[in-house]
């Protein structure tokens, strides 16, 4: 049985960096995915905002992702917004779309708008008995969940899915298309730091390369 796999992240280029390997193992795997972005995903105007939607398009093709949606909410000013209008548009898709497993934002990282996307997230997915959504897991964004406070209590991700180098390759690729997001090394959202993700979390399951996540529910 194939997955109906959605992927609900703030803004365009979460969806690369938290679990694009991911992405492209379930669609190697023939699974059906979704990808909505919540956000404008820039706080600019003009060109940039269309600058940035040309940029999502290109790495939704490189992804091979063709179920997608972008909503206007404002970068960064996701809590200007009630998060019953959040939760709201969320629920929609999931009517829409009806998936088994959702991917989202951890709570760990500093940034609001992931906060307020996994709230929103959780609460249009919980588990009443009319769900169909078996697995949800989250993820850390780099350049994010590095300056969250020391006094944050954070816990440790504890589901790894095991990926090749081909979904690494295609994970590359896919943020080479995000030009304005990219820094030099060893700024979090490098190239050379996402291998050095991929390879660090392998080692901790015993793989040559993963991606990690928080299990925030799985019913067997």
């Amino acid at each position: 049985m194939k997955n109906k796999v959605l992927v609900v992240v703030a803004h365009a280029d979460d969806e690369v960096l938290g679990c694009g390997a991911t992405i492209n193992k379930h669609i190697n795997c023939g699974d059906e995915v979704f990808i909505l972005v919540l956000t404008d995903s820039t706080s600019a105007q003009g060109k940039d905002v269309e600058n940035r939607h040309q940029e999502f398009l290109k790495a939704m093709n490189i992804l091979g992702v063709e179920k997608f949606k972008k909503l206007d909410f404002k970068d960064n000013r996701l809590d200007g917004h009630e998060l019953i209008d959040i939760i709201q548009k969320i629920e929609s898709v999931k009517k829409e779309f009806c998936p088994n497993i959702v991917y989202t934002h951890s709570s760990n990282d500093l940034n609001i708008d992931h906060q307020i996307t996994n709230k929103a997230v959780l609460t249009a997915f919980r588990a009443l008995p009319e769900n169909l959504t078996t697995h949800i897991f989250s993820f850390d964004i780099p350049s994010s969940i590095e300056f969250q406070s020391s006094q944050y209590q954070q816990t440790r991700k504890n589901y790894f899915n095991s990926i090749d180098s081909e979904d690494l390759k295609i994970k590359i690729k896919a943020m080479c298309a995000y030009e304005s997001e990219l820094h030099a090394f060893p700024h979090p959202r490098s190239i050379e730091n996402l291998e050095i993700l991929a390879k660090t979390e392998g080692t901790k399951c015993g793989k040559l390369l993963a991606q990690s996540f928080y299990i925030e529910r799985i019913i067997n």
